[in-house]
């Protein structure tokens, strides 16, 4: 017995070191943050080793891309810079050590942060620089010493001629990155605030990694690696015309089908009954091109006789000469509803997350309709989705969309609201700011039927050229009349230059919307800036393409540097080249979705109660586990703890986390709802992304589902 007792003894004092270790240490904390670790993600093929030296023995081999650690000793800055030195990690924030990695191995995370290139149609790839100086020289120069000196640096990089003491280390690759399919991470090392040409921007450093592979660690180090600029100098249309052979385009009509629109669901149907015959004779592109149709009305839970609020009429995807028969089905609601408003948001939420799309289809969608949506919080709103959480929606599911916008003239008090809307919802990506978004008045079933010929012969002649191998003549155009379009062109400058009233005026060199001295008919041209419809399609059309052959073609982001860029083009800096995303688990998605649920509650309590912001958060359940005086006494939301930490520092302004008692009471009644209902729009998107398969990514192949990620824009967070 006492032998035993002694061996226990034994072997606890040989424990008890063990366990200090592992308590007694504590992680680095992310510079200025007095909680948040700080750690950092490891590079493919790396090591982990016993000591800071190569030669020490190694406790692991061969790590997987973007496995966590935690640091508890950091490189000097300087070490960190030239990838130098050595990091000390461990497995948790618990002083649990496990050895030494060399800095040109990993690279820091901070708050899970990272930058996604924007599209890249309109707008010059973006610049990394060797260091910061090189490129805060670029910034402070004039504007036309940087034009001059940028356009220089993009001339070398095409020419393939990279002079000495170049400064550009990297460059964006011209074709778009997917980053879903070929997922890349650009981490924020360090950013600032700049301006440029008046606009706020973010002067950054930021490391460059793809995931596993075998070029995983093939630096694309210009100064290294000049043959990268062999793959980034490829455009869309340079590509090989096997690959564009494989090209199919999914349509999908969402309209309004209540009375007022019945006359347009019939132009429509007779515009695809002609291409259905067009087609006919082109076999190649009547294969590759899919319509749908999704109605949408308001809701029927609360009008039963309505209907339906959405349906879908196509459960799948048809072929012109099938979709004419289903389209002919569909037909309008003879109950009116009980506002003009109709529920928009809910048929192109539906539209998006429920048609069968084809697998690696081009996705496009037409929404025809002459009613605004119904805002968030609203309760014929099914949905609960806004025009913001809808577009980015759209963004990350691929689908872009047009709007044709029927005016009525009776109903002039809702024009407004539906435009803003409409060229909201039609914002693409790839149009620099330019929405796909077309008004025709309703007396105008000529004009609208010839929008929806515009329309659907730019999809139709870009395909077409596509398929016979025309990249250059359709990718890589400018104007339609580039990508072959010329006749349909010309039907349509006669159809605007016709004299009968009740076709369209035009008038070529007119800004804005072009209205008839005696009908009022609003005129072919976009009221924006005057583009006609056929010009936005196929500006859309193009964008789709553009982002269709980068994930076919599996561009990849540049890898295995660390570099300096801006997030605008430097050339045009209204164009965002480079966006912040955050990489946001499962587990961390539902825990914001519900302290989104919490605050939405306790707003709700205090409009009741007349009680301040914070107290009637301390009466919600996800408040009740935490320290009720630190919710008592918090200056703003920020300072509650019950935000969660990854919200922590983020480069951007959030009425969430700035939001206090004193701001709470200022606003009224209508303001209040406004904040609420925007919580509301993003739980939604949440629950959205959440149920989504697609866009989530493991960062190791053995990672559990709910430790995959997603990139999520800012735009969604709170």
């Amino acid at each position: 017995m006492l032998k035993r007792s002694l061996w226990l003894f034994v072997m606890v004092c040989i424990a008890i070191p063990a366990f200090a270790n592992e308590t007694q240490r504590k992680p680095v904390t992310i510079e200025g943050k007095a909680i948040l670790p700080l750690r950092v993600l490891t590079r493919p093929f790396s090591h982990i080793y016993n000591a800071k030296d190569i030669n020490s023995g190694t406790v692991r081999e061969n790590l997987p891309a973007f496995q966590p650690f935690y640091v508890y000793t950091r490189p000097s800055p300087e070490d960190i810079e030239l990838q130098d030195g050595w990091y000390e990690i461990g497995e948790n924030n618990r002083g649990r050590i496990i050895g030494w990695m060399q800095a040109k191995d990993v690279f820091e995370w901070k708050q899970t942060m990272c930058l996604a290139y924007t599209h890249p149609e309109g707008r010059k790839p973006v610049l990394m620089f060797s260091n910061r100086a090189a490129l805060q020289n670029i910034l402070n120069t004039d504007e036309i010493t940087r034009l001059n000196e940028v356009n220089g640096f993009y001339q070398a990089l095409d020419a393939k001629q990279i002079p000495e003491n170049f400064p550009i280390r990297s460059v964006e690759p011209k074709q778009a990155v997917d980053i879903a399919t070929q997922f890349y991470l650009l981490p924020i090392l360090a950013f600032d605030e700049i301006e440029l040409q008046g606009r706020e921007g973010r002067l950054l450093q930021l490391a460059a990694a793809t995931a596993q592979g075998p070029d995983a660690r093939q630096s694309t180090d210009l100064s290294k690696n000049p043959d990268y600029l062999d793959e980034a100098t490829i455009d869309a249309s340079g590509v090989d015309a096997h690959v564009l052979k494989q090209m199919d385009v999914d349509i999908v009509f969402v309209t309004d089908t209540t009375v007022s629109m019945k006359r347009y669901i019939q132009a429509t149907l007779d515009v695809i009954r002609q291409v259905a015959q067009q087609l006919n004779t082109d076999p190649e592109v009547s294969k590759s091109l899919r319509f749908g149709v999704w109605g949408y009305r308001d809701s029927a839970d609360l009008i039963p006789d309505i209907g339906y609020t959405t349906y879908n009429y196509t459960p799948e995807l048809l072929h012109a000469g099938q979709f004419v028969n289903a389209l002919s089905q569909v037909d309008v609601t003879q109950t009116d509803s009980d506002d003009y408003a109709e529920d928009v948001f809910s048929g192109i939420s539906d539209a998006v997350g429920k048609t069968a799309w084809t697998t690696g289809a081009i996705r496009i969608m037409v929404l025809l309709g002459d009613a605004p949506g119904h805002e968030t919080g609203h309760k014929y709103n099914a949905s609960g989705q806004s025009v913001q959480t809808l577009r980015a929606i759209c963004d990350d599911a691929g689908v872009y969309l047009f709007a044709m916008h029927v005016k009525a003239p009776r109903a002039k008090k809702y024009h407004e609201p539906a435009e803003i809307q409409f060229r909201e919802l039609s914002g693409n990506p790839g149009m620099q700011g330019q929405s796909a978004y077309y008004a025709v008045s309703s007396e105008n079933l000529t004009g609208f039927s010839q929008v929806a010929r515009d329309i659907t012969s730019a999809l139709t002649r870009m395909l077409s050229a596509v398929k016979q191998g025309n990249a250059a003549q359709s990718i890589g155009a400018d104007t339609p009349e580039a990508a072959g379009l010329s006749e349909e062109a010309q039907l349509s400058r006669a159809l605007a230059d016709s004299p009968d009233t009740s076709k369209v005026a035009v008038n070529q060199d007119a800004p804005g919307p072009i209205e008839h001295e005696m009908t009022g008919i609003v005129g072919r041209q976009n009221s924006e800036t005057g583009v006609s419809a056929k010009d936005l399609a196929f500006r859309m059309v193009k964008a789709a393409m553009v982002e269709w052959v980068g994930k076919q073609t599996g561009a990849k982001a540049p890898r295995d540097i660390v570099a300096w860029a801006t997030d605008k083009d430097l050339l045009t800096p209204e164009i965002q080249s480079m966006e912040v995303r955050l990489l946001i688990n499962k587990r961390q998605l539902d825990a914001l979705n519900t302290i989104l649920k919490e605050i939405m509650a306790a707003g709700r309590r205090g409009q009741i109660g007349g009680e301040d912001f914070f107290t009637a958060l301390q009466a919600t359940s996800a408040a009740a586990s935490r320290d009720p005086n630190l919710i008592k006494n918090a200056k703003t939301m920020a300072d509650t703890g019950l935000v969660p930490e990854f919200l922590s520092g983020l480069p951007y302004q959030s009425r969430l986390m700035s939001m206090n008692n004193d701001l709470w009471m200022s606003w009224s009644v209508d303001e209040q709802d406004e904040f609420l209902n925007e919580l509301d729009a993003k739980i939604q998107a949440y629950r959205s992304i959440h149920d989504r398969p697609q866009g989530w990514v493991a960062l190791n192949p053995a990672d559990d589902p709910d430790e995959h990620v997603y990139p999520v824009s800012l735009e969604l967070l709170p």
